[in-house]
């Protein structure tokens, strides 16, 4: 089966999806390729490897030595949901001791902003501000906005994801989108905003994105100064 790839942004952390054989040739070089692609934007990387049916030394290899690479920027791999094959195989070569494995993305995503006690060391992270919003373009504009306050911010487009992060990192403040703070019909919507209940949170409005950048800038930016103020 050809080596499918995915890929999405979590905060500071990239979540690369894997379906099918990491294997010398076509299949090594695509994932090569896209791990050129993200590591500019960050050295944190979770490898969701549960549908991956077979690994090759080459493709294990590959894994291995970005591994190494991420380490040296100051970051990380982590294996997510890792099969009994897979998992087999990283024993039985030792290179279970330069991976973290984790059953679930939400595990090894809470690893990295918690840092974990076994592996390479990886500093946690950590945030001031998480900002729910579904555009990526207005993620973009708010957290450049905000971080002249001096604070640090991180983003997610969805409520499941936000969640994540919300119990990974315990921010002081949430800016979300109107609809997306009134949504709880889901496990992950529901859960998101009853936490939240307990935070600072600043509600986007839904013309936000469309009217004037400096006005609402400047008026986000006076809500999170007054607001920030008691951090």
């Amino acid at each position: 089966m050809p080596l499918t790839l995915d890929h999405r942004r979590i905060g500071d952390i990239t979540v690369v999806t894997c379906d099918g054989r990491i294997v010398e040739g076509a299949e090594s070089l695509a994932l090569r390729h896209l791990l050129d692609e993200l590591l500019p934007f960050g050295p944190h990387l979770v490898l969701h490897v549960g549908a991956v049916e077979f690994v090759d030394s080459s493709g294990l290899g590959l894994l291995a030595r970005y591994a190494a690479r991420t380490r040296k920027a100051g970051g990380g791999i982590r294996l997510c949901a890792p099969s009994m094959k897979f998992a087999s195989v990283l024993k039985a070569t030792r290179l279970e001791q330069i991976f973290d494995s984790h059953e679930s993305e939400a595990d090894a995503i809470t690893a990295f902003y918690r840092g974990s006690p076994t592996g390479a060391p990886v500093p946690a992270l950590g945030a001031d501000i998480l900002c729910v919003v579904e555009s990526i373009d207005v993620q973009s504009y708010v957290r450049e906005l905000l971080g002249q306050t001096g604070c640090y911010v991180l983003t997610a487009g969805n409520l499941p994801d936000a969640l994540v992060l919300l119990q990974a990192t315990h921010p002081k403040l949430v800016v979300i989108t109107a609809a997306l703070r009134q949504t709880r019909s889901t496990h992950a919507a529901e859960k998101f905003n009853r936490l939240a209940d307990n935070l600072p949170v600043i509600e986007l409005p839904a013309e936000f994105s469309s009217i004037d950048a400096g006005d609402a800038g400047q008026a986000l930016l006076e809500r999170v100064r007054t607001l920030s103020a008691a951090f």
